[in-house]
């Protein structure tokens, strides 16, 4: 039997009324056979001779109407309405699979394109979309489209939808199905709402989130997250959901490739169940400078292909105060450790300059009688530009209030020039254009609130201080305040010693110290002992000291007394029996709270005098001698 045959009209049920029906078609038949074949039931249908249509036999009647129910019923498993539309796409035939037209059917529906329905969740760009799709003739599935129904209930369906061609493939317009999603949908909703919830909170969060799948590939993230990929560079930087998170660590080169590799081994132990959690703190480039983040790799189970969270949580600023405060101690160990003034400055310069990318610092000295600022000191980074800027600035003067460096001083407050911004009034000597930088930074160096020198830093890229910045530079100028005030007491110092050793070796042979008992505790220079050992002894303990008694006497006497004295002289024998002759000066010495802790003073060998005197006494006798008794 053919199902494409037009339809007879139903025969009337009933055996008496089938056989007087099968009677009638065995007149229409002329040949014997084809008879015979009716009678046997090898026929389904004639063909009617005056009409030209097939007309079936009750069997195949019977036949068809059992298979077009069973069809009917099995269709009604896959979809709820079928339907069908003309070339204008308007409804022509709209029924259900189980004659429940219940879809549309309080609207009216047949006469109307799909558009005209009371749909409530398709914008116009859509609409646009899908008449694009049938004017072009294509097969749609699965549109979905949302209204509300005669009792007032939201209702959801899904339309699919094929052209349809005439037999010389002229477009006749659409047939299709319908499906009622409804309880699907409200299902997705009740399953979404929490996930929707959990979505919110996270896209709240401040701190870059997203979930990586047992390859390492970028599940979904959240709006950190997203904003995250597309403003910083560095390891990481960039990657999207969909994108490879651990292909992007493998692949990282140059000076991120530590940073690569250990990101990389610890999302491969996550995932692998090696380790519950792995941190790692790394820095990246951002438009506003550079950033720090603290990265925490969370391993998860039995959440379908999800198997770790990554969490970046940006520590700039606590790694920046962390930095700040390295500077201060490397700062005051610089400075405990430097010999000089220049050495100190070089280093304190070096170490502001390496912590905060800084491409050289100048340090002008502040000389109170011309009331100038000098070029003093300076460091840089070793490029050509930079060497030729800061040989250019050697000599370089301010007066106060002219330029950075003068306004710095005048005021005893930093100032500080950002990107592409120069601050009225500035002196351009003040900044750095012979290397075409265009950010300085300035402050001042300090002791007791008093400004005696200040630090002047050029870089292309100057970030604004916060708060810790300018904690940290107002204490770094009063560190390196203090320093320069005690190198320069220290400095006069050792010029007045110098000054006083000078005079002391054109005026005595040796210095020496006593303690309270007047025991030697220093000698410096060619005593009269020469190499012996006297630290410990007294004048009057000493070996070969030749001196009257009662000389000693009067001399202790002034000691007790705590008397300066001056010229006290005394004899030493040498081996060959020959006498040397000396004079010792000394004052009394006294502590801070006036007690007295010894004597100090000089030497002088006066052995050349002495003997000149004695021979001059011996000559003199010796000649009285000749002269005899004198007459009156």
């Amino acid at each position: 039997m053919d199902p494409a045959l037009p339809l007879p009209n139903p025969a009337p049920s009933g055996t008496n009324v089938e056989r007087r029906y099968k009677k009638a078609i065995l007149r229409l038949v002329k040949g014997g056979p084809e008879r015979l074949a009716i009678e046997a039931g090898q026929i389904d249908a004639i063909i009617d001779p005056a009409s030209g249509n097939a007309i079936l036999l009750p069997e195949a009647q019977r036949a068809l109407i059992e298979r077009k129910a069973g069809f009917r019923s099995l269709i009604g498993l896959a979809f709820d309405w079928y339907w069908e539309q003309d070339e204008h796409y308007r409804f022509v035939s709209y029924r259900g699979a189980m004659d429940d037209t219940d879809g549309f059917a309080g609207e009216g529906i047949i006469g109307k394109a799909l558009w005209d329905l009371s749909i409530d969740n398709m914008s116009q760009a859509d609409w646009r979309t899908h008449r694009q799709q049938l004017e072009w003739r294509v097969l749609f599935r699965e549109l979905e489209i949302r209204h509300v129904d005669r009792a007032g209930e939201v209702r959801y369906l899904s339309i699919s939808g094929e052209p349809i061609f005439d037999d010389r493939n002229q477009f006749k317009g659409y047939r299709g199905i319908t499906r009622d999603i409804t309880e699907r949908k409200q299902a997705e909703a009740l399953v979404q709402e929490p996930h929707c919830f959990a979505r919110g909170i996270l896209d709240a969060l401040g701190t870059p989130i997203a979930v990586l799948d047992q390859a390492g590939v970028v599940l979904s993230g959240n709006q950190a997250w997203r904003a995250f990929a597309a403003t910083h560079s560095g390891v990481g930087a960039g990657v999207a959901a969909g994108s490879n998170y651990l292909a992007v660590c493998d692949d990282a080169c140059g000076a991120e490739q530590m940073d690569g590799m250990a990101i990389a081994a610890g999302i491969r132990q996550v995932i692998g169940g090696e380790r519950a959690i792995f941190r790692y703190d790394y820095a990246c480039d951002s438009p506003a400078g550079r950033s720090w983040f603290a990265l925490g790799i969370t391993g998860i189970t039995g959440n379908g292909k999800a198997c770790a969270v990554v969490s970046c949580e940006d520590i700039t600023e606590r790694k920046r105060g962390e930095l700040l405060l390295g500077l201060e101690f490397t700062v005051a160990r610089g400075l405990a450790d430097a010999a000089t003034a220049a050495a100190a400055l070089q280093s304190v310069i070096r170490a502001i300059c390496e912590t905060q990318g800084w491409d050289c610092g100048r340090y002008f000295c502040l000389d109170e009688s011309a009331g100038v600022l000098r070029f003093a000191e300076s460091w840089g980074v070793p490029t050509a530009v930079v060497g030729k800027f800061l040989e250019k600035s050697r000599g370089m003067v301010f007066r106060p209030g002219a330029g950075l460096a003068g306004r710095v001083c005048q005021s005893g407050q930093p100032l500080w020039i950002l990107d592409g911004m120069r601050g009225a009034g500035v002196s351009p000597t003040a900044l750095s254009p012979e290397t075409g930088e265009n950010g300085a930074f300035v402050f001042p160096v300090t002791v007791e609130d008093k400004v005696i020198g200040v630090l002047a830093f050029s870089c292309s890229h100057v970030r604004e201080p916060d708060d810790r910045m300018l904690q940290a530079v107002h204490s770094i100028g009063s560190q390196l305040g203090r320093f320069l005030q005690r190198q320069q007491a220290l400095d006069a110092l050792r010029r007045s010693e110098t000054r006083f050793r000078v005079l002391n070796d054109l005026t005595s042979d040796w210095y020496w110290e006593q303690d309270s008992d007047f025991r030697f505790t220093q000698v410096v220079g060619s005593s009269a002992f020469g190499t012996a050992d006297i630290l410990g002894m007294a004048h009057w303990d000493l070996p070969n000291v030749v001196l009257a008694d009662v000389g000693w006497a009067e001399h202790k006497s002034q000691l007790a007394a705590r008397w300066s004295f001056c010229d006290f002289e005394f004899a030493t024998v040498h081996p060959d029996g020959k006498h040397a002759y000396y004079s010792i000066s000394g004052e009394p010495v006294y502590d801070e709270a006036g007690t007295f802790t010894g004597y100090c003073g000089t030497g002088v060998d006066i052995t050349k005098r002495k003997r000149a005197e004695i021979a001059l006494c011996e000559s003199e006798a010796r000649l009285r001698a000749l002269a005899g008794p004198s007459s009156d």
